[in-house]
């Protein structure tokens, strides 16, 4: 992060005014300080708001060589990646709202619908239009070959990202992020993470390749957030 350097500005030689001038010009100058600064608060703050459209992933062995090993792989960064582009957060599948960066993608129910329009039918329509909230776990896992779950089959899918458990909540999410982002844009999240892990990491049981460790339900959440793929 670049840093402004300071100058110090030399004071001028006192020059004889009266009294009442120099308080004057003195207090014109505060007032002009005032302004300059409450006018810089706005510009600082969009500019802290301003959402990053990149996000940064890391492989599951890479991930888990760093919490063996912190002084490593960590320190150097290896095996980090930057993609142009975020997923979609756990809200936003539960409530159906598009990212929050602004132009990349739609809400995602609707994408997943247009990709899977066997999701449609009378079950999951209110007054003809497709009704998200009424999509059960079976009904994802009829229409979507190769999607894992723990979570009863005739749940519903929003009350699953309700009240679920923490691996149901982040690994159905992260299934969800992967088939929408994988081939279809420029998020790239395959390059990071498999579907076929993915689907491993649903039933709740993960061992990564190359380290002798088996990930429970929270190590499983712990990663998907940490690398942005189900938060």
């Amino acid at each position: 992060m670049s840093e402004i350097n300071k100058r110090t500005v030399a004071p001028a030689e006192p020059v004889d005014v009266p009294v009442q001038a120099s308080h004057s010009v003195e207090s014109t100058s505060r007032r002009r300080l005032i302004k300059l600064g409450s006018a810089a608060v706005p510009v600082v703050a969009t500019l802290v708001s301003r959402p990053a459209l990149a996000w940064h992933c890391k492989s599951p062995s890479a991930w888990g060589s760093e919490i063996i090993n912190p002084n490593t792989s960590l320190k150097t960064n290896a095996g980090h990646q930057s993609y142009p582009d975020e997923a979609w957060y756990i809200t936003d599948w539960r409530d159906n709202v598009a990212r929050s960066s602004a132009g990349f993608g739609d809400k995602p129910w609707k994408v997943l619908c247009t990709k899977y329009p066997g999701l449609k039918d009378a079950t999951t329509t209110t007054n003809g239009s497709f009704d998200y909230t009424k999509v059960t776990i079976s009904k994802l896992l009829a229409v979507i070959p190769g999607l894992r779950s723990t979570a009863s089959s005739n749940s519903k899918v929003k009350a699953v990202l309700t009240s679920g458990s923490d691996l149901q909540i982040s690994t159905l999410v992260a299934q969800l992020n992967y088939i929408l982002l994988s081939p279809l844009s420029a998020n790239q999240i395959e390059s990071c993470l498999s579907g076929d892990k993915l689907q491993k990491m649903a039933l709740g049981n993960y061992s990564p390749s190359g380290l002798n460790q088996t990930w429970d339900a929270a190590k499983i959440k712990t990663y998907l957030y940490e690398n942005w793929i189900a938060r």
